[in-house]
């Protein structure tokens, strides 16, 4: 895997934050097993740790991703016929005026020769339309490329979804953690722990939507603003 700059801000960023139940876990229950286990094969414990730490983290990061995109992005976005940037560029839609919205048809027309339904052909084929403007919108995000301010507001986005992916699989990890602390091995601190990050995390996946569309409509604002200044 290639560690640019997305990967580090908008995957490997959620995990951390989102894998404190997987090690706390770890830390009061099973180090002393599997870490001795592995221990014996490797001779060091250092490695073991390390080794433990970074299988945790590459799979959370590809567990975190498929449910971000699957369970949030998805159902949210409607595989991006909902996104942003389509609704902006519905005739229907009141976040621009209807020049601006004729002139971004126009320009998209003179770019790319993807005709826009008109506003009349919109409202009895709406799917058609959501259709053409997310294949105008594949190929905008490639004409506009990093821009100056899109590339953070995309890192921004994944940021937000993937961190939601990745809050779903640690609140039910401090849920099950809270299970074994109380009732099979027990353990305060680490019962302590696992409730604050179960509430915490709860938090977020009860603002998730609100999150995930905020950051997904700044992120296209900014790309169609940036589309239309080249």
């Amino acid at each position: 895997m290639k560690f640019n700059r997305y990967v580090v801000f908008a995957r490997l960023l959620p995990v951390i934050l989102t894998s404190t139940p997987f090690f706390v876990l770890y830390y009061f229950l099973l180090r002393t097993t599997i870490g001795d286990f592995i221990s014996e094969l490797v001779r060091f414990q250092w490695i073991s740790d390390v080794g433990f730490t970074l299988a945790v983290i590459f799979l959370l990061m590809q567990i975190g991703r498929f449910i971000s995109k699957e369970l949030f992005e998805k159902r949210i976005f409607s595989g991006g016929l909902n996104f942003p940037t389509t609704n902006y560029l519905l005739h229907s839609d009141p976040q621009f005026s209807a020049d601006y919205t004729k002139k971004i048809h126009d320009k998209i027309y003179g770019d790319f020769q993807i005709f826009i339904p008109s506003s009349e052909e919109e409202s009895v084929y709406e799917l058609d339309s959501r259709k053409k403007i997310v294949e105008a919108m594949s190929l905008i995000r490639v004409r506009v490329g990093k821009g100056n301010l899109v590339n953070q507001h995309n890192l921004e986005y994944g940021f937000i979804r993937n961190l939601m992916g990745g809050a779903i699989v640690a609140f039910l990890m401090s849920v099950a953690n809270i299970i074994v602390f109380e009732w099979i091995s027990f353990n305060q601190t680490a019962l302590i722990v696992s409730c604050f990050s179960a509430f915490i995390y709860l938090c977020l996946l009860i603002s998730g939507k609100w999150l995930i569309n905020s950051f997904a409509s700044d992120y296209a604002k900014i790309l169609i603003q940036e589309y239309m200044a080249k």
